[in-house]
């Protein structure tokens, strides 16, 4: 059996809580969204909110670090909703562009009213914690781990 240091058995402990976390959140929030979105449903379409900039499929993969088959099975369920627009890219025939449509944005919308009192549970069992440091720091750490993968 191989041995571990501290700082080793550190980053596994701490792996295993992020996904832990993880775990819980997206159990509760599947159970608190509108029974025709589950989480990755609604990430994409709240991804959408930010900007209504058209993506690619590809360009939305690596975003959720999913392959492209996984993001187009995603795709082709919200597309069959009515809640995103996929079109040719007629700068270039080999690609397709996806936007939100007005139907997404009104399902992320309520589906945001939908998981508002599950969050206002989660902020007011965490009054201790400073969320905006601590993700922060997440984010930090999110971008050392992908930079440990790093091909150079």
């Amino acid at each position: 059996m191989q041995d571990f240091d501290d700082d080793e058995l550190t980053f596994i402990t701490l792996l295993s809580e992020i996904g832990a976390v993880e775990q819980i959140a997206r159990s509760k929030l599947d159970s608190a969204l509108p029974g025709n979105l589950n989480v990755s449903n609604f990430a994409l379409l709240n991804h959408f909110s930010r900007g209504k900039d058209e993506k690619t499929p590809l360009q939305l993969a690596k975003a959720f670090n999913v392959t492209k088959g996984a993001m187009t099975n995603t795709l082709n369920k919200l597309e069959k909703l009515g809640y995103i627009h996929i079109r040719p890219d007629w700068e270039d025939a080999r690609k397709k562009l996806v936007s939100i449509s007005q139907s997404g944005v009104d399902a992320r919308d309520n589906a945001m009213q939908k998981i508002k009192p599950l969050l206002n549970k989660i902020i007011s069992n965490s009054i201790n914690i400073n969320e905006r440091e601590l993700l922060a720091e997440l984010r930090k750490f999110r971008e050392k781990v992908e930079n440990s993968f790093v091909v150079n």
